[in-house]
């Protein structure tokens, strides 16, 4: 398995995303590419804060997603989810269910729990717990992902931060109410000017 490198853009539109719905579990693609042995989390697509349930709703946000992505030279590259219940780190069954419908697009697919302790100001970690699907057929919390060590998880996989400024980016953009003007595909079905794909 390859190194994942989260990018300023990709960890802060899914940091934006549940702060703008804070007292809901929201979820959303990451769009990937790969070049040599690494693969580049370059951008987060907002999904739902109101189903996040595998639903026909998904299918076609989904089918949405991977057009924009193959538009951009990108790929679906894995699903991030943030939890009403701030204390989950643990990735759901409905959330492995989702998770491992990008995976059938994408084997190198991961997936993120946002570990909302990790959102607070003085946090100095990042919020992304990562989970790769391992050849029991379950998807495995990374451990020592965003360390800073050599540390390999599952698959010898293994997760950083494109720079020191990707935390200080999101909480900035928090901080400065960013939030109001990302929008998820739930919004745009409410109005359809709203762009959920680009924001």
């Amino acid at each position: 398995m390859p190194e994942y490198v989260v990018s300023s853009q990709a960890y802060s539109k899914a940091i934006l995303h549940c702060a703008k719905y804070p007292s809901e579990t929201v979820h959303g693609l990451v769009l990937t590419e790969k070049k040599d042995s690494k693969v580049r989390v370059v951008d987060a697509v907002p999904i739902a804060h109101n189903w996040t349930q595998l639903t026909p709703m998904f299918d076609v946000a989904l089918q949405q997603v991977s057009a924009y992505a193959a538009s951009k030279q990108l790929s679906i590259g894995g699903y991030y989810v943030a939890y009403e219940d701030t204390t989950a780190t643990q990735l759901s069954a409905s959330g492995s269910l989702l998770a491992k419908t990008v995976l059938a697009l994408n084997e190198e697919a991961v997936a993120f729990v946002v570990n909302a302790k990790n959102l607070a100001p003085e946090s100095t970690s990042p919020a992304f717990v990562p989970y790769v699907y391992g050849s029991d057929s379950q998807w495995k919390e990374q451990s020592g992902a965003f360390s800073g060590t050599s540390e390999k998880g599952a698959k010898g996989s293994s997760f950083v931060l494109e720079n020191n400024q990707v935390l200080i980016t999101a909480k900035k953009l928090a901080a400065e109410r960013a939030e109001i003007a990302l929008h998820d595909f739930d919004e745009h079905l409410d109005n359809v000017s709203l762009d959920w794909l680009q924001n």
